[in-house]
């Protein structure tokens, strides 16, 4: 039977400035992310695998022939990308002085600029980097792909965050990154300058990219893989919270100062991505492990969005929104859900006394892995997407899916199985997907796993940077192009 996607589907692929842009031309060196991939105590204790974002795929130099990809070979119709905060204000903008309103607990709640103080931003702006960035954005229009923008995917200036001083003793700095409320304000001041500057190319926005990602990867993991490779229950949260507020300042900020259509979506439709992952107990008859499964459900899926739906911040986490953990003035709005899916988690409740964070670990896959050791579950996508829209009913775009596969072996069974729950969600659940975007267009620069892993639809080779399709790269032509299964 055929399975035929809306009218207006956007199909497209998923890349990230700091994975994919260097490899050619100017690196963008002055970044935590920068810092910490090219620190030797995090390369000798392996939290990150000693590969460096110089040998990638090359994105800001060979944008056009990617593009070109995306659109002609693919047959795309939009592509989600990232801007380089470090690259467009590599020095401070902490002098630009904008008003800052606070809440009765002292929390950020509006940061109000004005037109003077956008001129003063672009004063210290990197203009070939904003120009290069508009060019890649005109490039993708002209080849017919609407971007999906994202403002921040992962790395942040080291003058906001310096992650070995903050891993070492975060005493002895200032710059703490999300768990500062200033990075909340220059965040806030970042989203009004690339609205500004680039909302006449822009009409489809994400503020955020995996809040909980950024939050438990380096506050919370035991191997301490992101900056700032901490393992604290309170800085979690805390860094959960901040990020989830720097979404509604930036909700604000695009709304005032892109005043530009340039689609159907225009002037701005912005939105939050969040990774929604299916967990089930290791043994469903074990009450500790069904407690944990669903506490680590509620965490590190539901957290983020009840924050930003609602207002409400479980600082606790005992799923109860006391008076005090009630902020409503802090729903600024979000447009449409952004899900990144990619696999299940069977949760295994371990006791350390510690706290509930730190007593639950995830068994391993055994049958039909991923290369990450991920299992192969396509169900979990409906069943995140089917949840996210009864819960928080808004649009809903596939922002992220993919898998890792380095051997080319299950890529086109995964993207078919997982388009054929997202066909399912549409059709038999009356969910509003908007759009399925694959991780990712190309091999790129995996974090702090270097280049061990593969999601590209195209493999890259390190040195040429010649890109080879994948077996996958038809099968989704074929899907795009008939806008169908």
């Amino acid at each position: 039977m055929k399975r035929v996607f809306p009218e207006g589907f956007l199909w497209g692929t998923a890349i990230s400035s700091f994975q994919a842009e260097m490899g050619a031309g100017e690196p963008s060196d002055r970044t935590d992310w920068w810092a910490w991939v090219n620190d030797e105590t995090n390369v000798s204790v392996e939290r990150v695998s000693g590969d460096t974002p110089l040998d990638g795929p090359g994105f800001w130099e060979l944008y056009d022939g990617d593009l070109r990809l995306a659109r002609e070979d693919l047959k795309n119709n939009s592509i989600r990308l990232s801007v380089d905060w470090g690259r467009v204000f590599p020095e401070s903008t902490h002098d630009v002085e904008v008003d800052v309103k606070r809440d009765h607990w002292n929390n950020v709640w509006k940061v109000e600029l004005e037109e003077d103080d956008v001129k003063a931003l672009d004063r210290l702006a990197d203009h070939d980097a904003v120009e290069r960035y508009r060019e890649i954005l005109k490039c993708a229009l002209n080849y017919g792909l609407t971007p999906m923008l994202t403002l921040y995917h992962w790395p942040i200036p080291l003058w906001l965050h310096d992650p070995i001083a903050c891993r070492d003793e975060m005493a002895s700095t200032d710059r703490r990154g999300w768990v500062s409320q200033s990075t909340i304000v220059e965040f806030a001041k970042l989203t009004a300058y690339l609205s500004h500057e680039l909302g006449d190319l822009v009409d489809l926005y994400c503020t955020v990219n995996e809040p909980r990602i950024v939050s438990e990867h380096g506050y919370l993991t035991r191997r301490g893989e992101f900056p700032p490779g901490l393992n604290d229950p309170s800085l979690f949260l805390i860094c959960l919270k901040h990020l989830c507020i720097a979404h509604g300042v930036a909700y604000e900020q695009v709304k005032r100062w892109d005043r530009h259509e340039a689609s159907p979506l225009g002037p701005s439709t912005v939105g939050l991505v969040a990774v929604l992952q299916h967990y089930e107990p290791a043994d469903p008859n074990n009450p500790d492990d069904a407690w944990m499964s669903q506490f680590i459900d509620y965490a590190f899926n539901e957290w983020n969005l009840n924050a930003v739906f609602h207002g409400d911040y479980d600082m606790n986490l005992d799923q109860v929104v006391e008076p005090w953990e009630q902020l409503p003035h802090q729903v600024k709005g979000c447009d449409y859900i952004g899900v990144n899916y990619y696999t299940k988690w069977r949760v295994r409740h371990r006791k350390t006394g510690v706290d509930p964070l730190m007593d639950y670990e995830f068994v391993p896959c055994r049958d039909d892995c991923t290369d990450y050791g991920w299992y192969i579950y396509p169900e979990g996508l409906r069943n995140v997407l089917r949840w996210a829209y009864r819960r928080y009913r808004r649009p809903i775009y596939v922002t992220e899916n993919g898998v890792a596969d380095m051997g080319d072996r299950i890529r086109t069974r995964y993207l078919r199985s997982h388009l054929d729950e997202v066909y399912k969600a549409i059709s038999l659940d009356g969910v509003p997907v908007k759009g399925y975007y694959y991780w990712t267009l190309m091999d790129n620069f995996e974090w702090s796993d270097g280049y061990r892993i593969s999601f590209g639809l195209y493999n890259v080779d390190r040195e040429t940077k010649k890109r080879t399709p994948t077996k996958a790269v038809q099968a989704y032509r074929e899907i795009a192009e008939k806008n169908s299964l």
